[in-house]
């Protein structure tokens, strides 16, 4: 599918347009708006409630009881990286046509670019919130690199528990802990699926998501526990992002009179082809 098809697709897709604005004030709004939600990320601690640090408490419990296995899952990914189970996933693993992203870039911005033409909210959210949500994680994961290091199984195979202190994860390969590309991945689903009612394409994306994290263990690139974390944190952050839209989303309705939807979906798929990517979205109201 052509990036001008899919634009089309995604316009059709949403229901619900936002109020007639300019284009600076839209773009002013919604980055300043995706701005707020990064910094609202890195400030939630500060306002975390008695339940909230409780489910941080079993987060780095449910990691720490992983790292148990951490030996085990890694020597059988790797024992198993050929099978058909993990070549079903290519994609997404290191070389995939789905691994740098570079083949979703160009669909995501068209989508935003067709939002900012017809000037439909929803559609603009669909993009602005997983932007906000990657950068969220990618930048405090970045910060936990910089603060403690943790060889990646490429170069320890047999020492899951090499770490280094402050500054030690300056080096690339030293950078296991947490799983980078499965947080990001995660982010972005869980802010979807929270923002929106995305119907059959729920599931579809959380297996994504998790394909993205299971192929980096056949890839050697990290341990279990680093994947158990990084799914963990990047679901953390695309929710509360997700939550903070809908907030807007609520305001924006209550100021206008019109009722608050969001757009469900029936089925989405992306089929990698020779030569490229084919990617579907398709919604029904």
């Amino acid at each position: 599918m052509k990036i001008a098809g899919i634009a089309v697709v995604a316009v059709l897709s949403f229901a619900r347009t936002a109020s007639a604005q300019t284009v600076g004030e839209i773009l002013v709004n919604d980055w300043r708006d995706a701005g707020k939600d990064v910094l609202g990320v890195w400030g939630s601690p500060f306002g975390a409630t008695g339940r909230d640090w409780a489910l941080f408490g079993a987060s780095l419990a449910v990691t720490g009881a992983s790292m148990l296995v951490d030996q085990p899952v890694s020597d059988w990914a790797i024992r198993n990286k050929d099978s058909w189970g993990f070549r079903a996933i290519d994609p997404v693993r290191r070389g995939g046509v789905l691994f740098s992203g570079k083949y979703l870039v160009p669909p995501i911005a068209a989508a935003y670019i067709a939002g900012v033409a017809f000037n439909n909210q929803d559609l603009r959210d669909f993009v602005t919130g997983c932007a906000s949500s990657w950068a969220a994680n990618s930048f405090a994961r970045k910060a936990v690199y910089r603060l403690v290091g943790r060889a990646r199984p490429d170069t320890m195979p047999d020492n899951p528990q090499h770490w280094a202190g402050p500054g030690g994860g300056r080096d690339w390969m030293m950078r296991s802990f947490p799983a980078g590309h499965f947080a990001n991945g995660m982010a972005c689903v869980s802010y979807w699926n929270n923002r929106f009612k995305m119907g059959a394409a729920e599931p579809a994306l959380y297996a994504l998501a998790a394909a993205i994290g299971i192929g980096r263990l056949a890839d050697e690139a990290h341990w279990t526990s680093d994947t158990v974390l990084g799914g963990i944190f990047g679901y953390a952050v695309g929710r509360e992002v997700a939550r903070r839209s809908l907030k807007r989303n609520a305001k924006r309705g209550s100021a206008s009179g019109a009722p608050v939807t969001t757009s469900p979906s029936t089925s989405f798929s992306i089929n990698p082809e020779l030569g490229g990517v084919n990617f579907q979205m398709r919604w029904s109201f």
